[in-house]
This record gives C-alpha cells, structure tokens and sequence, in this order.
C-alpha cells in the first residue's frame, strides 16, 4: 500500500459572527473534501503537544510522525537544512523575515508578514543590501531564501526564550515583541540597521514614489530553545517506507531533508492561493511511482488567515478542492494501492489571526475499517468523527500501518 497525505494548511477555523456564526470551511462548496468524507473514515488528532506553540516547526513535525518534545528544533534550523547552509556550533539560525510596519502613535504596527508576497528575485536584492551594509560587533551571514522568508545566521549563543513569528502579529505593536535584555541587544542593533539600510534602499524609495509600501523591516524568529534534542531517526528508518515531500515552505524542506525525505520543487509554487496547484499534484502523483509516501503541503488558505481575509479564506479553500482534490480523487480510481489522508498542520483562524492549539480534522479515503456516518468535512469531526489521536506520530503510525 502506498500513502498520499495532504496537508491542506487553512482549513478549520472558528464561528464567526458576522457570517451567522459559521466557519469558512462550512460556508465553502467543498464537493471533493465532502466525498472523501462520505466515503471514508473521519476524525481528529492534536498537532500541537501541550505547552509547545502550535507552528509548523511543531506541527508539521507531529504530521511527519515525530515527537515534537524529543527531537523538536526551530525554524530557522530547519531553513538553514533546506538551504544547504551550515550552521557552525557557535552560532543561532534565524528565519530573517522581511515585513511592512505601519506608523502609529507610539509604535510601529506589522501590517503585513508577507512584505506584499515580495518576490524572489527583490528579496535577494534586499539580502545582498543587508550583507554588505549590516555592522555587527558579531560575524553575521544573510543568505536569500524564498521570498519574504530568508535566513540569518549569527554567531551567539542560544537566546533564552522564543522569539516570536511576525505571522502571529498582524496588527500589534512590535515593541511589546522586542526583548531588550542584555542576550538580545546586538540581534536588536542588527534589526535596527537593517530598517534604516531598507529606508534608503532604492528598491523602496522606488516602491514609495508609486504609492507602495515599503518593505521597511526584517524581523528575527524560529530560533530553538527549550526542546528535545534527540536525533531524527531517518523516515525510511522509522516507518520502513520511502518518503517524499511537495511543498514550496523551506521549513517542511528543510523538515523533509532532514529525516531523509526526497524534496521535489514544482516551478510555480509559491506558498500563496496563486500557486501552481497542478503542477504540485502531478509532481505528488507522479512521486508515488517510486515512493511509498508522499507528502503534499499547500498555504494558500492559512497565508490569508492569518492576514484576516474571510472571503480569500473560503476561495482558497474551494480552489483547494477543485484543484487539488478533484485530480487527486480521479487518480485514486485507477490506482486503488494509494489512501489519501487529508488534514492540516493546525487552525489558522481568519477571525483572530493566530494558529490555534485544539485538534484539527482528518479525513481517509479509503478506509480498510470501513465507512463512517459522516457527511461533511467540517470542524465537527473533532467531536463526531470516529478515531481521535492525541498526537500526529499516532495518527501516522496508525496510517502506514493499515489500521485506518
């Protein structure tokens, strides 16, 4: 038996009451996800261990069939992995986000962790800016990522505590988010130059004469602090199965390579409701030729969650279906040695903006214990579906092994 699993980033949210308390994936047309639902067998599982945020460090690892406790890292770790930078003992990888700051009256608010979907080859313009231009008391390495999402090395030694994702502060104030503490004043001093060398920089001067924002700040996170620090055994060492990954995220790169994983990038893949979803299903089918399991990651629907757009959440998630799940379904027609398991890394709340902790929905189709009653792929299966896991290494062992 061979193992497609979707991680449909986006999905379940809360009520909201403006839509007559109803959620996004419920006010969706949804015919796909509702099928493999009828026909097959539902439930839920928590992602996110008690006490750890609910990030895709943590999550997509539980997803992967790994104990976030044990062998948990930050993100930038992660980063620095899909990259292909080395990261020397003495020194911190840090996820070097660039992003919009809005003025207010006694501080700057984040208006958009995106930096408005800056593309690739902008970003590593800004980059190249920040390496020659940055001077630290501390050796420091900027190196181009994807996009808005890039990576920092420094040498330090581990900061004590989380430094938090600017996709988290939508609308906040960003000193409340600054540690002034004595282990933090030179990252603080590296962010500070990096707003003025982006204020002078003519790529924003350019974006200011049209009426554009500025990409005005980078900010400092994934940092690993406070977690296992136990090796990942291999995937294939693991679960006997030969593993790969589809996604255009450099955490679940740098996730998948580092257990093993084979990583295949799709031309068009963007991490955003505009990516190339055709050319990341073929990619994922085509993968399932020569890999046991395949994993299939997409962000368009959690990207505006958290930016608080409802009508962009329920289009992605329909676009999901219809691009995604449609394809999918018709494959498994004809290739009746695959079940597809369908569930997210966590909740993205369109409403509040943040990732939630509570148990998200899963859905396998086909079901070797057989059908349940539900209808509906919805945020109700955490009480009605039929197998409930108290974390992803559960639910992914019980997958592979046929116990679903």
């Amino acid at each position: 038996m061979k193992y497609l699993i979707v991680l449909a980033n986006g999905l379940s949210d809360h009520p909201i009451a403006e839509r007559d308390n109803k959620t996004p994936l419920t006010l969706a047309d949804i015919p796909n996800l509702d099928r493999i639902v009828a026909e097959g067998r539902t439930g839920s599982v928590r992602t996110a261990p008690e006490g750890l945020p609910a990030g895709g460090e943590v999550t997509a690892l539980s997803l992967l069939g790994y104990d976030p406790q044990k062998h948990g890292a930050g993100a930038g770790e992660y980063v620095a992995q899909a990259l292909g930078v080395e990261v020397k003992a003495n020194e911190v990888p840090l996820c070097c986000d660039f992003i919009i700051l809005q003025t207010s009256h006694n501080d700057m608010i984040v208006k958009d962790f995106t930096a408005g979907q800056l593309a690739d080859a902008d970003a590593r313009t800004l980059i190249e800016a920040l390496q020659e231009q940055v001077m630290a008391d501390t050796p420091v390495a900027f190196h181009a990522g994807r996009g808005y999402h890039n990576l920092m090395v420094m040498q330090s030694d581990p900061f004590p505590s989380r430094l938090m994702p600017p996709n988290g502060l939508i609308g906040e104030g960003i000193r409340q988010h600054i540690p002034q503490d004595a282990p933090y004043r030179e990252l603080v001093n590296i962010m500070n130059q990096a707003q003025i060398i982006l204020h002078n920089h003519p790529f924003n001067r350019k974006r200011m004469a049209e009426g554009t924002d500025a990409v005005n700040s980078v900010w400092f996170w994934g940092n690993t602090n406070g977690r296992g620090r136990e090796t990942m055994p291999a995937f294939f060492s693991r679960f006997e199965k030969k593993g790969a990954m589809v996604t255009a995220s450099l955490l679940m790169q740098g996730l998948a390579r580092q257990v093993g994983m084979t990583v295949l990038e799709v031309e068009g893949a963007t991490g955003f409701a505009d990516t190339n979803y055709k050319g990341k299903v073929e990619a994922a089918l085509k993968a399932l030729d020569s890999h046991d399991v395949v994993y299939l990651h997409m962000t368009g629907a959690e990207i505006v969650s958290l930016q608080g757009n409802i009508d962009d959440k329920i289009a992605a998630i329909e676009d999901m279906d219809e691009q995604v799940l449609e394809p999918v379904l018709d494959y498994l027609e004809t290739h009746k040695d695959v079940t597809l398991l369908v569930t997210e890394n966590h909740m993205s709340s369109v409403d509040r903006m943040r990732y939630d902790e509570v148990p998200v929905p899963f859905a396998v189709y086909p079901s070797g214990k057989g059908r349940d009653s539900i209808q509906r792929f919805d945020e109700d299966l955490a009480q009605n579906g039929s197998e409930h896991f108290k974390d992803g290494p559960s639910l992914i062992e019980a997958l592979l092994k046929g116990a679903l």
